[in-house]
């Protein structure tokens, strides 16, 4: 995590005004717009942090999913370069604050309020692995020349995605709830995982299966990824069985 941080805050340090009002690899976003996010991110993590450690209610918004477009842009006076100082500031306090804390503590559970619930049931073990989610790919989407997604990510947050299909159709979101099917993603550099989804909810497995209900994706390990995070389509990557089914992935699980 602290690796990506101090790449990132040494590649934006180079960036100009104009390069970071120029357009991130991601619609609708410049590259300052990215940099804000991820400066919220961390400032907001280190909160939490402090929260799950005194067992207090805790949200990555508190002010509700209102609070967000807010969090997308520079404060009140703040300069594009400015950003870029404070997001090395909110960086290397995240970085001083998890640095500092015990194995065990990973463990403990995050208590969202009620009535502001986004994240689900998780840990600060499982904050910090979203929060090196946003870095990894973020930090390709500045377009800066960042490295590629490490595989450490890859291999911490494939399974960790994976498993959270089944709380993805059981949020409130964007998925069709018709959609009923079976999907093995089959990592030619790993495992492949079945992932059912039926009336009754998701399965997912670490197995293989055939059928006239199952849509095989085929892809390594870091593109299976790249799918579960909406980051590209079914339909770049190779895939046999039922095709149709295929193409639905996405609408039977909306990215995050």
């Amino acid at each position: 995590m602290s690796e990506r941080h101090a790449e990132l805050v040494s590649l934006l340090n180079r960036c100009d005004q104009n390069l970071l009002a120029g357009p991130a690899n991601l619609p609708g976003w410049d590259r300052l717009t990215v940099v804000c996010h991820l400066r919220y991110g961390a400032e907001a993590n280190a909160r939490m942090t402090e929260d799950i450690l005194n067992r207090v209610p805790t949200a990555f918004y508190p002010e509700g999913p209102e609070q967000r477009p807010v969090t997308l842009i520079p404060r009140s006076g703040e300069t594009g370069r400015d950003v870029v100082t404070s997001f090395a500031e909110s960086c290397a306090l995240l970085d001083m604050t998890w640095g500092a804390i015990g194995e065990a503590v990973w463990e403990m559970p995050l208590i969202e309020p009620g009535g502001n619930e986004d994240l689900g049931s998780i840990t600060l073990g499982h904050l910090a692995l979203l929060r090196l989610t946003e870095v990894e790919v973020h930090g390709t989407d500045l377009d800066i020349g960042a490295g590629d997604w490490s595989e450490v990510f890859v291999e911490a947050a494939l399974p960790m995605r994976l498993h959270w299909l089944t709380e993805r159709r059981s949020r409130p979101r964007s998925a069709d709830y018709s959609i009923h099917g079976t999907w093995v993603l089959d990592a030619e550099d790993g495992e492949a995982y079945s992932i059912a989804a039926s009336a009754e909810g998701v399965r997912v497995r670490s197995e293989d299966t055939t059928g006239p209900d199952v849509a095989r994706i085929l892809g390594t390990r870091r593109e299976l990824l790249a799918l579960l995070l909406g980051r590209i389509s079914a339909e770049d990557l190779d895939r046999s069985g039922n095709a149709d089914l295929a193409s639905r992935f996405h609408r039977a699980f909306p990215p995050p």
